[in-house]
């Protein structure tokens, strides 16, 4: 396996900090019996909440219109 390349792990890392803010918020919501906008948010982000993986992710690029 090559190693991984620093805008993977920029991409990789974010997306980790992106689920690790979804479980906070999970768990927020759940302590507050707020069930169904704990499920809106899991079924918003299943797909980030199961695999941090930057190469299946969709990347955007905005630029700004001068």
């Amino acid at each position: 396996m090559e190693p991984a390349k620093p805008a993977t792990l920029e991409r990789t890392l974010q997306l980790t900090q992106l689920r690790d803010w979804c479980m906070q918020r999970l768990s927020t919501l759940s302590l507050e019996w707020r069930m169904g906008d704990a499920r809106a948010l899991t079924a918003e982000h299943l797909e980030a909440l199961e695999v941090v993986d930057a190469h299946r992710t969709l990347w955007m690029t905005i630029e700004q219109d001068d």
